[in-house]
């Protein structure tokens, strides 16, 4: 299958500036992204290479509440009001030409590519192109796939100005994923995007058994709750959603409860 990677987790937010904020007072990077004119939303980011956290808002609601075209935006219309929280993630690939085929002899429906594009600080547009599954009432939201209009390498080389975090060298480990039932969820998600899968093990500082699917630049690591605990109570407040990320770095742990989201960062 067309080689995938992880490319974003979107996280739902009511004000991108304050997790910003919050973000840079835990010594992590984080930028203004920009504004999508023309589907009434605006985002903050925190890259790490090539991947990142996107903190996605509502500017303007009534041009947000007539996007027909794009199930990201309709996802953030109708669960942003539950409260803030991680809401979906991104895999990147670099030929949607041959995503879109192979998904197709799969049997999905998809919707797509929708066409994005935004203006930087800096003025200048960014595009990229955007596939969905079309999925009825999933209680899990499948990823969506993105395609940026340029290589790579030529932006790895333009986000190294924003990759560089004072709490240190920050790599993304894992994908926190939410779910009732691993078996359920982890050969559905496997044999879609043909990943390779993890030994299962007990995290008992969330209360949950989970399991990794691997995939370049973050793993996807799915958990369900086995006692009380952040998985259950996440579960309990928004149903299976991803629930943020793990770190790796080379100075110190430290937990960010930030909006609904954890972000752990774990010393390697």
């Amino acid at each position: 299958m067309t080689s995938l990677s992880f490319d974003h987790l979107v996280h739902f937010s009511s004000d991108p500036s304050l997790a910003k904020y919050t973000m840079l007072q835990h010594g992590i990077q984080a930028i203004e992204g920009g504004k999508h004119e023309n589907w009434g939303t605006y985002n903050a980011l925190a890259y790490f290479g090539l991947s990142y956290i996107e903190w996605l808002g509502i500017q303007n609601r009534s041009v947000a509440i007539q996007v027909d075209d794009n199930p990201l935006i309709q996802q953030l219309v109708t669960e942003l009001p539950l409260g803030d929280h991680p809401g979906r993630i991104a895999l990147r690939t670099n030929n949607m030409d041959q995503l879109v085929a192979e998904l197709t002899e799969k049997g999905l429906k998809l919707h797509g590519p929708v066409k994005g594009s935004r203006l930087t600080d800096s003025g200048e547009l960014l595009q990229w192109s955007m596939l969905f599954i079309a999925e009825e009432q999933p209680t899990l939201p499948l990823p969506f796939f993105i395609q940026w209009g340029e290589e790579d390498a030529v932006r790895r080389e333009k986000l190294k100005v924003h990759s560089s975090h004072p709490a240190g060298s920050l790599q993304i480990k894992d994908v926190l994923l939410a779910v009732e039932d691993l078996d359920d969820k982890i050969p559905r998600w496997s044999s879609l995007f043909d990943l390779q899968v993890g030994e299962a093990f007990i995290n008992e500082k969330w209360g949950a058994k989970c399991q990794r699917l691997y995939l370049p630049h973050g793993n996807l690591l799915f958990c369900a709750p086995v006692e009380d605990g952040f998985v259950q109570d996440f579960l309990d407040e928004f149903g299976e959603r991803p629930f943020g990320l793990q770190f790796e770095n080379d100075r110190q742990d430290q937990s960010i409860l930030l909006q609904g989201g954890m972000y752990e960062i774990t010393k390697e």
